[in-house]
């Protein structure tokens, strides 16, 4: 009887080997094959609603790329793209076909394919896929060597709210070709002048007014002074981007010399209890715009008098094309393994916990840190508001600066001198009364301090002889 329980709490060959398949599974276990895709779909995260995806991804004017090939509403700038093509080309066939066999070559239709969703390009063949590269490539150059700098009369195809939306398109994350395929035409197309032109267009495109434009752009484009042969290091771009919209994240958001994490000792130190911008000003910390663009350098200095500090904070312009180009960057960053450090998602989540109230925008507005072209300071409010919802930012960043605004924050000094601008300064007939008083025990310590430590006169000696007579 034993012997058959025995037998029956034995493992069978079927169990050891079912067993033995999970431990090599277990064991043998690799790292799945890197992903070679470039150029991303919106995540579904980010999409609240789909009026929302059609209002900030989609295209409204020119399809880049396969994600929205043959939308009829795009239809108009669909023909237009050969003609712009020929006069990007000068008319030369022979410039044509050479640019089409560049791009047709297996090599490197394969590369190109490679970088995109492949069940979103399954329906292109090769030939079609290539002429659409071809086709966009142009498109794009022509755009930012006539149109959008008015260079010549060329773009009157297309009326000022078409190129306004143009500009808009041209930097969506679902609308996208690869940087390389730039590069090819520009080899072919006075590679000497596209230095200049693409500064200009991704200055034109960055996130702060036109007033607060540096040249580290020069640096960030790996722009060099004597830049003029045919190679891709030769026309500006040592570190080839894999599209515009990713040139204009790594323009944004250049993180070289920032500040390390030294103060970030625990878990209380990275948790910030101030809630908005007038908290801080009230404990004596006052804003200013950064002399750099880079959404990466946020900086707390400590101000001459002990009660005071100023943050720098890269400035932004808000206009009507603002929350698009922020929503795609912020969707490229949760896409692309190379924008691990989410400078944007980080940048915006700070401004979103920052501003509550409009008084907290036009705040920032007086400080010369936001420049407001929408409207009312609480439509910028409810911008940020709206955008920063059911972000995660990077934890790590500005962390340096956060803390010493904590720290301001939660000093007991700055915290009296924050209940006493409260309850005196902010009210006018608290201010006068207090203001009163303080005039009143003024003069009342004058009057004690000549009462008793006055000199002797004439009239003293006079009152004391009185006063002697008198007792006699």
């Amino acid at each position: 009887m034993q012997d058959q329980t025995l037998r029956s709490i034995e493992p069978t060959y079927q169990e050891i080997e079912a067993e033995q398949l999970v431990i090599d599974s277990i064991a043998n276990a690799t790292l799945p094959t890197p992903s070679t895709k470039r150029i991303h779909k919106v995540p579904e995260m980010l999409i609240k609603e789909t009026d929302d995806y059609k209002k900030y991804y989609v295209p409204k004017v020119v399809s880049i790329g396969p994600y929205h090939f043959g939308d009829k509403k795009l239809e108009f700038v669909e023909k237009l793209k050969p003609v712009f093509a020929m006069k990007l080309l000068s008319n030369n066939k022979e410039t044509l076909r050479s640019l089409y066999k560049t791009l047709g070559e297996p090599q490197m239709v394969q590369e190109l394919r490679s970088l995109y969703e492949e069940n979103l390009i399954a329906e292109f063949c090769n030939r079609d896929f290539t002429k659409m590269m071809l086709l966009d490539s142009c498109f794009i150059l022509y755009c930012v060597r006539f149109i959008f700098f008015r260079d010549s009369d060329d773009c009157e195809d297309l009326n000022t709210h078409q190129i306004v939306y143009l500009h808009q398109d041209l930097f969506l994350l679902e609308n996208q070709i690869p940087f390389k395929v730039l590069i090819e035409v520009m080899k072919l197309v006075n590679p000497d002048s596209w230095v200049d032109k693409f500064k200009s267009f991704i200055s034109g495109n960055i996130l702060a007014s036109q007033k607060h434009k540096r040249t580290w752009l020069e640096k960030i484009l790996c722009i060099g002074n004597n830049q003029s042969s045919l190679g891709e290091n030769k026309l500006g771009f040592s570190n080839v981007p894999d599209h515009l919209l990713h040139l204009l994240h790594r323009t944004l958001t250049n993180d070289e010399q920032v500040p390390k994490n030294d103060h970030l000792k625990s878990e209380d130190d990275s948790r910030c209890t101030f809630r908005n911008v007038n908290e801080l000003m009230d404990v004596g910390i006052h804003f200013k715009p950064s002399g750099t663009m880079s959404l990466a350098h946020i900086k707390f200095l400590q101000g001459w008098f002990w009660f005071t500090a100023d943050v720098e904070l890269p400035p932004i312009s808000i206009d009507d094309s603002t929350k698009p180009m922020l929503l795609n960057l912020i969707a490229y960053e949760m896409c692309s393994r190379d924008a691990h450090a989410a400078w944007v998602t980080s940048y915006i989540c700070l401004l979103d916990s920052l501003i509550d109230h409009p008084e907290d925008v036009k705040a920032l507005r007086k400080a010369g840190v936001l420049e407001n072209s929408l409207g009312s300071d609480k439509e910028v409010a409810k911008l940020f508001n709206e955008i920063g919802t059911g972000l995660v930012p990077n934890n790590l960043a500005y962390s340096e600066a956060k803390y010493c605004m904590q720290k301001h924050y939660k000093s007991r000094r700055n915290s009296l001198i924050s209940e006493l601008k409260h309850e005196y300064v902010k009210s006018p007939w608290a201010f006068f009364a207090l203001l009163g008083a303080l005039i009143a025990l003024f003069l009342s310590a004058v009057q004690s301090y000549y009462t008793v430590w006055s000199p002797e006169g004439e009239c003293d000696e006079l009152c004391k002889l009185l006063k002697r007579n008198h007792h006699l």
